[in-house]
């Protein structure tokens, strides 16, 4: 590498305004009912971390990837 070389670590991520559902408390023998109303946000970015400076970078984006 030289001199000018610049080294980021990035990630993307999703954030909802949902949470899945794993386990719950409920009445023995009772179904819990869980109203969901058919529209949540979703927000994705994408964010670099410069290994060298610590320069921290974030931006919004339509979509991700993981590629």
């Amino acid at each position: 590498m030289s001199d000018n070389t610049v080294i980021i670590y990035e990630d993307e991520s999703h954030i909802r305004d949902y949470q899945a559902l794993r386990t719950t408390w409920s009445v023995k023998g009772r179904q819990k009912q869980i109203p969901t109303y058919g529209h949540h946000a979703t927000v994705s970015l994408l964010g670099g971390v410069n290994i060298e400076t610590g320069e921290f970078l974030c931006m919004e984006t339509d979509q991700c990837n993981a590629q």
